[in-house]
C-alpha cells in the first residue's frame, strides 16, 4: 500500500522523510513515498510522479508556517485530491493550527502535530490498506505507543521558522540574508551564476561569507560568460578555496549562450536533491532577491544544468 507524502520546502521535507521512515513501523504495510529520495536519477520527475500518485492510497502534505503558502504545494495538492478521494488525504500540521492553513487544504481532514491527532492518521491509513493487510486497533495503537517518542523526538529538533530579513519583508532578502541560508547542515552544494561576479561574489561581506562556506565543506561552482575581459574575476573566484582543494569550480559558458540563459544571478542551493533557487530581481536598485517557487525552481535547475555541458568544468586554482 502506497502512501505518497508532498512537501515544499527545508522544514517540510524533514518532515516528510521522517515520516516516510517511521510510518511503516505502525502500519506494516505502508510503504511511503517521498520525492526527495525516492526517484532514480535520469527518471523523467514528472512522469514517476504521475505513477506514484495512480498507484498511492492515501496522500500526506506536510505544512508548515513557512510554506502554507506555497504555489508549488498548492499545485501537487490538487493532484492528490483529483487521484485520491478527499477522506483519504490529510494535511500533516507542524506549528500550525486547521484555523490557520489557507481555504484549498480546508476541504481535507488536518492532522496536527499531536499525539492523538498522528494516531487517527494511523488509524485513517490503516483503514484504506486492503482488509487482508490491516491491523488490528489494538495491535495498531500498541505500535503506535512503541514507536510514538522516535518521531515525536525527531520533530521536535525541527528548528521553527524564522522569517527575519534586512528588508523586513519574509519574501524579500538581501545577499546577508541569503548567505546566512547557505550554512551547512542546510546546504552542501551551491551554484552561482553571474554574469559579473563582481556583483557579489568577490566583493565583501559575501566573499567572507562564501570563504566561510568554503571552510565549513560547502562545493561552490561559479557559472560565468567566458571572456578576456573575466579572467581577473576567474582568478579572483578561484582563490576564495585556498587550502581547500576541489571545492570551488568554475564553469565559463560561451558569451552568446550564457547570455540567452541568464538575464540576472542566481543562487542554486543543493541542485540534485531538494533544490532552492534565489534570482537577484532584475532593477535599478540592486542587491534585493526573492525565492522563486519549486515548480519555476525546478526548470531553472534544468536550465543550467544543460548551459554547464557546454563547458568544461575546471578545478580550483591555488
Amino acid at each position: 500500500m502506497k502512501v505518497f507524502l508532498s512537501w515544499s520546502g527545508d522544514r517540510s521535507r524533514e518532515i516528510a522523510t521522517a515520516l516516510h521512515d517511521w510510518i511503516p513501523y505502525v502500519v506494516q504495510c505502508a510503504r511511503p513515498f517521498i520525492s526527495a529520495g525516492d526517484i532514480e536519477k535520469g527518471r523523467r520527475w514528472n512522469d514517476v510522479l504521475g505513477v506514484e500518485l495512480s498507484e498511492s492510497s492515501y496522500g500526506i502534505i506536510c505544512i508548515t508556517r513557512d510554506n502554507a503558502n506555497a504555489p508549488w504545494l498548492h499545485f501537487e495538492a490538487g493532484a492528490i485530491s483529483k487521484a485520491l478521494n478527499n477522506s483519504c488525504v490529510s494535511p500533516f500540521l507542524f506549528d500550525l493550527e486547521p484555523d490557520d492553513i489557507p481555504g484549498p487544504f480546508q476541504q481535507f481532514q488536518s492532522t496536527v502535530f499531536r499525539e492523538h491527532d498522528v494516531l487517527s492518521l494511523m488509524h485513517s491509513i490503516n483503514t484504506c490498506a486492503p482488509p487482508e493487510l490491516q491491523v488490528s486497533p489494538e495491535v495498531l495503537k500498541n505500535e503506535f505507543d512503541a514507536w510514538w517518542p522516535k518521531l515525536k523526538a525527531q520533530l521536535s529538533q525541527i528548528p521553527a521558522a524564522d522569517t527575519r530579513t534586512h528588508t523586513g519583508y519574509d519574501w524579500l532578502y538581501t545577499i546577508d540574508d541569503l548567505m546566512a541560508k547557505l550554512t551547512p547542515p542546510e546546504s552542501k552544494t551551491v551554484w552561482g551564476v553571474t554574469p559579473d561576479p563582481y556583483s557579489y561574489a568577490l566583493l565583501m561581506p559575501s566573499k567572507a561569507l562564501i570563504m566561510e562556506q568554503l571552510q565549513a565543506g560547502v562545493n561552490w561552482t561559479f557559472v560565468v560568460p567566458a571572456a578576456e575581459e573575466m579572467d581577473v574575476a576567474l582568478a579572483g573566484l578561484g582563490r576564495l578555496g585556498a587550502g581547500k582543494p576541489g571545492l570551488v569550480h568554475i564553469n565559463a559558458i560561451p558569451k552568446e549562450p550564457f547570455r540567452k540563459a541568464v538575464v540576472t544571478d542566481y543562487l542554486i542551493v543543493d541542485p540534485e536533491s531538494a533544490f532552492r533557487v534565489f534570482l537577484e530581481l532584475p532593477a535599478a536598485k540592486r542587491g534585493f532577491w526573492i525565492r522563486v517557487d519549486d515548480e519555476a525552481a525546478a526548470l531553472f535547475v534544468s536550465r543550467f544544468t544543460e548551459l554547464q555541458k557546454l563547458a568544461a568544468r575546471t578545478p580550483q586554482l591555488t
